[in-house]
């Protein structure tokens, strides 16, 4: 009998040592952790993951602007503001008005051409640069090095497109993001490319305006961990009633939108989060597969739950259960809960 004893502690202690049975070790993602909290200032409040931060830029109503980040990993963040102005429609445009007003700001201002969402975003880096310098004299706009559309998921209900793209952060790490606004004329204003030639050609030179940027970003191999709890966020954005009191020069597309809908935000999140879900997935199974040789994971799911993991490389060798299963490819778009350590 003895014997007999002996020997089923010897299975137990085998079992667990090799990981088989239901004896796995599973350490929670950071993602799947997250709880949210309040933020409110008196002017816009949302839901923030908790410890996370919230900075204004020093900016007035029309065009105020606020991030929320990771304080201990600012790359995790998005940003969202309700206008950016100073841009014309053409190089050539600009090239004129800086002949004859070197120092005005759509001189200095990289022109938005074509008209886009993506062309707003392929000279960011340029505008937030001097914007970041000598408007708001802090570094508040991340800089998205070498911007790279994967794929334009659609428009968004305010009009501007829904862009899918990757950046690197200013420590050469791959970033991934999904980035909007809405690029809109005022109107048009020709004027002579050389005014002392009445028979020169002529250029507009009426302004460009950008409404709702959003930019919600992550370390490329997490983005898809995090894009639904960023894209929560926007959507509980709401705007005070002391807010819009505080419109000094009440814009009428920015003040409509604000009070047509408090929750305006929520219907934007909505269809972000739909376009979302209907991207093309083929860049996340290379991207993701490539991540994990890379760091050493294999992927696997749990049967009962559909919770996905990342496990340490040969877990599936080691395991001998029923309960979790490798994924199929398509399941490299879904978030994952955790970590199977040996």
């Amino acid at each position: 009998m003895k014997k007999k004893c002996f020997f089923v502690l010897l299975i137990v202690i085998f079992l667990g040592l090799t990981g088989c049975g239901n004896r796995v070790k599973i350490v929670k993602s950071e993602n799947s952790l997250v709880t949210y909290e309040d933020y409110d200032n008196g002017l816009v409040s949302l839901k923030i993951p908790k410890g996370w931060k919230v900075t204004v830029a020093p900016t007035d109503y029309i065009h105020y602007s606020f991030k929320v980040y990771n304080p201990n990993n600012s790359d995790f963040m998005f940003l969202f503001g309700l206008k950016q102005e100073g841009f014309l429609k053409s190089e050539k445009a600009r090239s004129t008005y800086a002949k004859y007003y070197p120092n005005a700001i759509f001189s200095k201002l990289s022109a938005i051409d074509p008209m886009t969402t993506e062309s707003f975003y392929k000279v960011w880096n340029k505008n937030v640069k001097l914007s970041n310098s000598t408007e708001l004299k802090t570094e508040f706009f991340p800089y998205l090095n070498d911007f790279k559309v994967i794929e334009n998921l659609g428009k968004s209900n305010l009009g501007g497109d829904i862009l899918r793209a990757t950046f690197k952060n200013d420590k050469n790490e791959m970033m991934q993001g999904l980035f909007t606004s809405t690029v809109k004329s005022i109107g048009t204003y020709y004027i002579n490319t050389d005014i002392r030639n009445i028979f020169s050609s002529k250029v507009d030179v009426s302004p460009l305006n950008v409404y709702n940027i959003i930019l919600m970003t992550a370390p490329d191999a997490e983005f898809n961990n995090w894009q639904k709890i960023l894209d929560y966020c926007i959507g509980t954005i709401q705007f005070s009633d002391n807010f819009i009191k505080g419109f000094n020069n009440q814009e009428t597309i920015l003040i409509n939108t604000i009070k047509a809908n408090q929750k305006i935000y929520d219907s934007i999140s909505d269809m972000i989060m739909d376009s979302w879900t209907k991207r093309n997935n083929s860049y996340d199974i290379i991207s993701q597969k490539q991540s994990d040789a890379t760091l050493g994971y294999e992927r696997v799911y749990d049967t009962e739950t559909g919770d996905v993991y990342k496990a340490y490389n040969g877990f599936m060798d080691d395991y001998r259960g029923n309960r979790y299963k490798s994924i199929t490819d398509d399941m490299y778009t879904s978030s994952i809960s955790g970590y199977i350590e040996k």
